[in-house]
């Protein structure tokens, strides 16, 4: 599996992993139990989403011809690694 197969797939598991995680999360709320599993689910989703979503802007920022472009990339990549290791809620 190479390249654009990779991201189709990897794209695959995160929908999974989102759907996954909104049934527990109803079932979970109705029976009144933990989230925690729930929370995990999630967490892979989005660092998934991100990082597919990540691999295209790069793409995107490499192609232009001022390095504004890659120096901005790079910001926004930090800022979401920080709010996902702090776990900020936004």
């Amino acid at each position: 599996m190479k390249g654009k197969g990779l991201i189709n797939f990897l794209s695959y598991i995160a929908i999974a992993f989102v759907a996954i995680a909104l049934i527990l999360a109803k079932i979970f709320s109705a029976l009144k139990l933990s989230s925690s599993v729930v929370s995990a689910m999630t967490l892979i989703a989005q660092l998934i989403a991100y990082s597919i979503t990540a691999v295209f802007a790069f793409f995107y920022a490499k192609s232009r011809k001022n390095i504004g472009w890659m120096i901005a990339y790079v910001i926004f990549v930090i800022i979401i690694i920080v709010f996902l290791v702090l776990n900020f809620n936004i």
